[in-house]
C-alpha cells in the first residue's frame, strides 16, 4: 500500500500532464489512499482538489472535512462539516453535527458547542444506552464546566522546546532520564512543497537530546534495538536503576505492544515483548509508565483490553522480577470512562497519578487530570486547568522535579500544516507551591462584568409610565422561568419537524445560557462586592437598560428605568439588608456603593427585530426579541479612600487606561454630499485588557464602530464614524459618550466644525 502511495504521488505531483485531464474520480482514489494510510494532510489536499470540480458532492465534503478533523485543522474542518450538515440534515451522515460540535470545542467557541451538542440529541436519542447519546450529553457539561476554567489560569509557565526539539512534524512523550531528554517523533524524510510525505515507511522513532548552557542540543535517534525496523517506536520510560528501557512498538496498521530493552555491556539489547499477560494479543497495549510504590516496582499503561470500562483505559501490574508481572488491575471508575484514558505517569514523592482523558469534562478534546491516591483507591480528579490544558489536546503528562512536560497541538506549535495540526513538546516550570488566588483589586471584580440580565416582555409594571418599581430582580427572574413552555409553543408555532425542534431548542439554550447564568453571575458578584465595600471603598457602578422594540422609544425609556429599579430593589434587599449602610451613606468605614443609570430604551435594540404588535411570536417570543430585554452591570469604578490610582491591596491599580490620541476632530465647513468615515485611534495605556462597552452619540443619525475584541495593554485599535449624507445642513457637530471598564470609565469624543 505504501508503495502504490508512493507511485501515485510520484505521478499525481510530477507526472500528469493537466490538471484538466485528471477526472475526480482520480483524485477521490490518491486522497483514499492517503487517509488509508494515516497521512490526513495529504488525504485533505486531494479531497480539496477533486471538490474544485464538483463542490455540491455531500459525499465527498464529508471525507474533506474528516481529513481536516484528522489532523487538527478544526475551523476548516467546522466549515465544511456544518455544510454537510447544510446539506443533509443528519440523514446520511448522522455524525457530522457532532463533529462540527466537536470542532466549535476544540475552538474555544464553548456557548456555540454545546448549543449544537444539544441538537444533536436527536440523531442518537432512539439508543440512549449508546456512547454517542451519552457522549453529546457529557459534551454539555463539560462545556458549561470549560466556560469556568479557562477563566481560572494558574501561574505556570508553559514554554515550546523550541526547533532543536520540535518540528513541523510531530513530536510526543518527554521522559527525563539520567540528564536526557527522550522523546518520540514522527518526522518524514520524501517531502513535497506541499508537505505531503511520500516516505514508503513513516514511523515514529525515538530520540534524545541533552540540554547545554539552557538549550537543547540536537537530538540523536535511539539505535535499532530499540527504534525496530519497520515498526513506530515511542513512550520510552526507564526504570529507577537505570538498566532497563519500556516503550511502545507498533506495526504499521498501529496493533501496539509494550517492549524492554535492557543495557548491557555498555549497549541496549535488542528489544522483546513484555509477556502475554500485558499484551493482551486481542488488544491495544501502549503508554508505558514503569515506577515504584512504597518500594514496590510497579507498571502502569492503557489499553482496550477485555474488562476496560471504555475505549482505552489506565492499567496496572506489579513487577515480579524478571520482566514478568501480576494480572493487571484495571484503576477504575475514578479514572477510566466509556471514552480514552491514556497516557499515565505517576509521581511517588507526592502519590499523584497524571493522565489524559477526553470524557472528563475539560477544555479541549484531551485533557491533563491529577488524581492523589494508591494503585486502586484514587481520591476525586482534578482538572490540570490553563495554561497546561488548552481547548486543543494536551496528553503525556510527565514531572520531574520543578519542570513539567506536557505534549500539545496548542496554536504556538511549529508547523506548515495549519496552526494546530501537530504535536509539539512544552515545558512547564512549576512553582514550588501555588498559593489560591486571592481577590484583591478591582482587577479582578471587573472580570465577572457584564452581568447580563433578563426580562419578560414589558416587565415589570406593564402598561406603567412610572419609573421606578416595588419589586425585586429575583421575583421578575422566577416568574419569567414559568413561562419558558409558552415561549416554546409560541415561538414554534406554526413550524413542523426539525425546524420546531431548532426553535425549541433556541428558547431552552435562551432561558439556560443567558436568564440562568445571568442570575448564577449575579450570585457570584455580590459577595465579592460587599467584601470591597468592608475594606472602606467607594463604589460606583454603572447599569445599562435595554427594551425590544415593540412599544414607543419614550415609554422603553422608562421601562428600562424600571428594570434598573428592579436591580437595585434586589441589591437593597440582598442578605438582609447588608448594603443599606453603603447607600445610605452610614457605613462606619466610610464605604459607599452608588449607581450610574443609563436607560437607552430601544435605541441599541437590533434592526432585524421585530416591532410588529400583530407578530407576538416575532416581536415577543422569539429569542431575537427575548435577547434585548436586559438590563447590564457594565462597569465597576472604585475609590479606595479617596485614592484612585491605588488597588484595594495598595499596590499600582491594574485598570484599563484609555488614550485617544486626537479626542476633537475638525470638520471642514464645506462637507461632501456623501457619507463621510471618521477614525479616532486610541491606546491601552494600562496593565489590563481594555472593553468598549458602548458609544453614544447625540445625534441618533452617526453611526459607530468600536473594536470587536478587547484592547490588550499598550496595544492600539480604532473607532470608527460613519457621518451619513442625510445629516441637516446645520449639523455643527456632535459629542460621543464612551463607556468603558477603563478608570474613569467615561470618555468624549468630539466632532466640530472649523471656525
Amino acid at each position: 500500500m505504501k508503495k502504490f502511495r508512493l507511485l501515485i504521488g510520484f505521478i499525481c505531483l510530477f507526472s500528469f500532464l493537466s490538471s484538466v485531464a485528471q477526472t475526480q474520480k482520480q483524485l477521490i482514489k490518491v486522497a483514499d489512499t492517503y487517509f488509508v494510510d494515516r497521512d490526513f494532510y495529504g488525504a485533505a489536499i486531494y479531497y480539496h482538489r477533486a471538490m474544485l470540480l464538483d463542490s455540491n458532492n455531500v459525499d465527498l465534503i464529508y471525507k474533506y472535512a474528516e481529513a481536516l478533523r484528522n489532523y487538527n485543522e478544526y475551523p476548516k474542518a467546522e466549515k465544511y462539516y456544518a455544510a454537510v450538515y447544510k446539506l443533509d440534515r443528519g440523514t446520511t451522515y448522522p455524525l457530522a453535527l457532532y463533529w462540527q460540535s466537536v470542532m466549535l470545542k476544540h475552538m474555544g467557541d464553548y456557548k456555540n458547542a454545546k448549543k449544537n451538542f444539544k441538537r444533536c440529541e436527536r440523531y442518537f436519542k432512539k439508543d440512549k444506552n449508546g456512547f454517542h447519546y451519552k457522549k453529546v450529553l457529557q459534551e454539555q457539561k463539560s462545556c458549561d464546566v470549560a466556560e469556568i476554567l479557562k477563566k481560572d489560569t494558574l501561574p505556570f509557565e508553559v514554554k515550546n522546546l523550541g526547533n532543536n526539539i520540535n518540528t513541523t512534524d510531530s513530536e510526543f512523550g518527554a521522559f527525563v532520564y539520567d540528564s536526557m531528554l527522550y522523546f518520540s517523533s514522527l518526522r518524514g524524510k520524501a517531502i513535497t512543497e506541499n508537505n505531503v510525505v511520500l516516505d514508503s515507511v513513516y514511523v515514529v522513532k525515538i530520540y534524545k537530546a541533552k540540554q547545554q548552557n539552557g538549550n537543547w542540543k540536537a537530538p540523536l535517534e535511539l539505535p535499532q534495538q530499540i527504534n525496530l525496523s519497520e515498526m513506530h517506536a515511542a513512550n520510552a520510560c526507564f526504570s529507577k536503576d537505570k538498566k532497563s528501557v519500556f516503550f511502545t512498538a507498533c506495526d504499521l496498521n498501529y496493533n501496539c505492544k509494550i517492549y524492554y530493552s535492557t543495557y548491557k555491556n555498555n549497549e541496549w539489547q535488542k528489544a522483546k515483548a513484555l509477556p502475554p499477560n500485558i499484551n493482551n494479543e486481542a488488544s491495544t497495549t501502549t503508554h508505558p509508565m514503569f515506577t515504584e510504590y512504597n518500594g514496590k516496582e510497579i507498571l502502569f499503561f492503557s489499553s482496550n483490553r477485555a474488562g476496560s470500562m471504555g475505549m482505552m483505559d489506565i492499567w496496572f501490574a506489579w513487577h515480579k522480577g524478571d520482566f514478568t508481572f501480576s494480572e493487571p488491575i484495571n484503576a477504575g471508575s475514578n479514572i477510566n470512562t466509556i471514552e480514552d484514558e491514556i497516557t499515565p505517569f505517576y509521581t511517588p514523592e507526592d502519590s499523584s497519578l497524571y493522565f489524559s482523558s477526553n470524557w472528563h469534562e475539560g477544555l479541549g478534546g484531551f485533557d491533563v487530570f491529577k488524581s492523589k491516591g494508591e494503585p486502586g483507591i484514587w481520591q476525586k480528579l482534578e482538572n490540570m486547568k490553563s495554561p497546561i490544558n488548552t481547548s486543543t489536546n494536551e496528553t503525556y503528562f510527565s514531572k520531574f522535579g520543578s519542570t513539567a512536560f506536557v505534549t500539545s497541538n496548542r496554536k504556538g506549535s511549529i508547523t506548515k500544516k495549519g496552526a494546530t495540526c501537530c504535536n509539539d513538546l512544552y515545558s512547564i516550570k512549576l512553582p514550588e507551591v501555588i498559593k489560591p488566588k486571592i481577590y484583591t483589586s478591582l482587577e479582578e471584580l471587573q472580570k465577572y462584568l457584564p452581568v447580563t440580565l433578563y426580562f419578560h416582555n414589558d416587565e415589570p409594571n406593564p402598561r406603567s409610565r412610572d419609573t421606578l418599581t416595588q419589586y425585586n430582580y429575583l421575583s421578575t427572574y422566577t416568574e419569567y422561568l414559568k413561562q419558558t413552555d409558552k415561549y416554546k409553543k409560541e415561538y414554534s408555532s406554526g413550524l413542523k419537524g426539525e425546524e420546531r425542534d431548532d426553535a425549541i431548542l433556541d428558547i431552552e439554550d435562551f432561558f439556560e445560557e443567558y436568564v440562568k447564568k445571568g442570575v448564577s453571575d449575579l450570585n457570584q458578584f455580590m459577595p465579592l462586592l460587599i467584601k470591597e465595600l468592608e475594606k472602606g471603598s467607594k463604589i460606583e457602578l454603572t447599569i445599562k437598560g435595554y427594551a425590544s422594540p415593540l412599544s414607543k422609544t419614550d415609554y422603553n425609556v422608562n421601562l428600562t428605568l424600571r428594570r434598573i429599579s428592579s436591580l437595585i430593589n434586589f441589591i437593597i434587599e440582598y442578605n438582609q439588608g447588608i448594603f443599606k449602610p453603603y447607600l445610605n451613606g452610614t457605613a462606619t468605614n466610610g464605604a459607599s456603593l452608588n449607581f450610574i443609570k443609563i436607560p437607552f430604551g430601544e435605541y441599541q435594540s437590533k434592526e432585524e427585530v421585530s416591532d410588529n404588535i400583530n407578530d407576538l411570536k416575532n416581536s415577543v417570543y422569539s429569542r431575537k426579541a427575548a435577547l434585548e430585554r436586559k438590563i447590564e452591570i457594565m462597569a465597576i469604578r472604585l475609590t479606595e479612600k479617596g485614592k484612585e490610582t491605588k488597588g484595594l491591596d495598595g499596590s499600582e491599580t491594574r485598570d484599563p487606561i484609555l488614550f485617544i490620541e486626537n479626542p476633537i476632530y475638525i470638520l471642514p465647513q464645506k462637507t461632501p454630499n456623501t457619507d463621510t468615515e471618521i477614525e479616532f485611534t486610541i491606546q491601552n495605556n494600562g496593565k489590563n485588557a481594555l472593553k468598549l462597552f458602548s458609544a453614544e452619540p447625540d445625534n441618533g443619525l452617526i453611526k459607530i464602530t468600536l473594536p470587536n475584541q478587547p484592547i490588550e495593554p499598550m496595544q492600539k485599535d480604532k473607532i470608527k464614524v460613519l457621518l451619513p449624507s442625510s445629516l441637516p445642513e446645520g449639523f455643527l457637530g456632535s459629542k460621543i459618550k464612551l463607556l468603558s471598564n477603563a478608570n474613569p470609565n467615561t470618555h468624549w469624543l468630539e466632532i466640530k466644525k472649523e471656525n
